[in-house]
């Protein structure tokens, strides 16, 4: 009598089944830390192009004019002042501006440069009706990709019908000029009011030369991201409508950072006490990424990205001293400097 042997169809059973599943989620959840490492690099690599890009362009504005551009034009100075003869309104004084719109013509925004009607206008104000059309337009080279700015200033404080495209990039144009600071807070003697300026100048086209301490030695341009809301420490606090005030727009005559140093603690998400203007409170002081109002402020992790005289970019790390920041920030301090210390 033949015999047969009875054969079962293999499949998986329901804990065979959970198994798989727990395993997938945990390759996925060591993976995703892994990509989000990647993103970020990618995007750290991009915003420091960017400010490669725009030291680019302020040197090649210094071999024209034989002169560094303006950090900012916000004078209301009603006398002649040569150095801003390009800004100078036909009724007298002159126009506004920040050294972002006066650097598009030399990062190759011709768009942006003939969408005013007759063209950009520098002899009038950045958000005036005849110069919106123009700084509306988002520049992909004025934003960092790892901010979460929509960049777009909107809602705008100042108008309902006029929102400007922002930038995360400002000129640096000095550091603490608190005498206490450096002199009680951080032992050394003060530059001065002119050497702790950096190298952009306020309303003047400063020398490439004049930079005592050089220009691989001193800060240029840095991050300050998101600047038309209130963040600190990561955590956003104000939107563009209760920040008090109209902040960000890459035309805008108030985009420059003063390293001051942020007056610590800080709690995140809570608006900071304000910048140091005392020798004791340096030892408290935050340098980078504490508060994006006017100080060095980015969304990478521990670090921000900063261009320096010679157009060379580092970047900082959050943990540096009020003392190294200083230094670097100041122009004719004469005190050697090293950013990794």
């Amino acid at each position: 009598m033949a015999s047969f042997r009875q054969t079962r169809k293999s499949a998986f059973t329901l804990i065979e089944l959970l198994v798989v599943i727990a395993i997938i989620a945990v390759l996925i959840g060591l993976l995703l830390p892994a990509v989000q490492k990647v993103r970020e690099a990618a995007a750290r690599m991009k915003c420091a192009n960017n400010l490669k890009q725009l030291g680019l362009a302020i040197h090649n504005y210094e071999s024209t004019y034989n002169g560094l551009p303006p950090a900012a034009v916000n004078t209301s100075a009603t006398t002649v002042i040569p150095d801003l003869a390009d800004y100078q309104k036909a009724g007298g004084g002159y126009a506004r501006h920040g050294f972002l719109s006066i650097l598009l013509p030399y990062i190759e925004q011709a768009n942006v440069l003939t969408a005013a009607v007759g063209g950009y206008n520098f002899r009038v104000d950045w958000n005036d009706p005849i110069n919106q059309p123009a700084t509306r337009i988002r520049i992909p080279t004025y934003e960092c990709p790892s901010s979460p700015s929509e960049h777009i200033v909107n809602p705008n404080p100042q108008s309902t019908t006029f929102f400007p495209a922002t930038a995360d990039y400002n000129a640096i144009t000095r550091g603490n000029n608190n005498s206490d600071v450096w002199v009680t807070g951080l032992g050394y003697a003060f530059p001065g009011t002119d050497g702790v300026n950096s190298i952009l100048a306020v309303n003047k086209k400063n020398s490439i030369t004049n930079c005592p301490d050089g220009l691989s030695n001193t800060l240029m341009l840095g991050e300050s991201a998101a600047r038309q809301e209130g963040w600190a420490l990561g955590k956003q606090y104000a939107t563009s409508a209760t920040l008090g005030f109209l902040a960000g727009g890459w035309g805008q005559e108030s985009n420059n950072i003063v390293c001051a140093g942020t007056r610590g603690p800080i709690t995140s998400g809570v608006k900071p006490l304000g910048k140091v203007t005392l020798g004791s409170q340096v030892a408290a002081a935050v340098t980078i990424n504490g508060w994006n109002q006017g100080e060095l402020y980015s969304f990478h992790s521990g670090v921000v990205n900063v261009a320096f005289g010679d157009g060379s970019v580092r970047s900082l790390r959050s943990s540096l001293s009020m003392s190294i920041l200083q230094r670097l920030a100041a122009k004719a301090d004469g005190i050697p400097v090293n950013p990794d210390e």
